[in-house]
């Protein structure tokens, strides 16, 4: 075939063909490479979404059960502070009783006592307050000891007691 045949008008259209043809094809190859690429960063952030998600949830049901077991030491705060204040008017009103019986009966029956006693050439019986301290030097002496056979138990032991919070039935 002889260049003489070929229409000037037919190659330069050709050309100009092939050459959009060519701008084409690589706009076609960029657009599937950023398309490509944009899909894959798509994946992974719907990955990192649902991670993330997860995640939330899992908060989410820890922050519940921590709500929970604040609300239980709540509960178990205004148990104890109630007991407390029945304790405390127990306490007071038992005190009131005890000054009132030892001043109105024990000690009148006290003093007749031990002048009967002295006009029998008895000695006096001791008070009340002498047997109560000893009595309360006796338990504190016995706490001392106690304690002080814990304290050489847990350190001859290479861990530490640990003392129970007496909240049973909750975790």
């Amino acid at each position: 075939m002889s260049n003489h045949n070929v229409d000037p008008n037919v190659l330069k259209a050709q050309m100009q063909s092939l050459e959009q043809l060519r701008q084409k094809t690589q706009s076609l190859v960029d657009c599937k490479a950023t398309l490509l690429s944009k899909t894959e960063i798509l994946d992974q952030k719907k990955s990192l979404l649902e991670e993330t998600n997860s995640e939330r949830q899992r908060l989410q049901r820890e922050k519940k059960i921590l709500r929970e077991m604040l609300h239980n030491i709540n509960q178990d705060m205004n148990s104890l502070l109630e007991a407390e204040q029945s304790l405390a008017k127990e306490s007071e009103d038992l005190e009131r009783s005890v000054k009132k019986l030892k001043h109105e009966q024990y000690e009148p029956l006290h003093d007749q006592v031990n002048e009967i006693r002295l006009q029998n050439g008895l000695t006096k019986l001791p008070h009340i307050q002498q047997e109560l301290e000893a009595r309360m030097a006796k338990i504190l002496e016995d706490r001392r000891v106690k304690w002080q056979q814990e304290e050489s138990e847990s350190s001859a032991s290479p861990t530490p007691k640990r003392r129970m919070t007496g909240r049973p039935g909750r975790s």
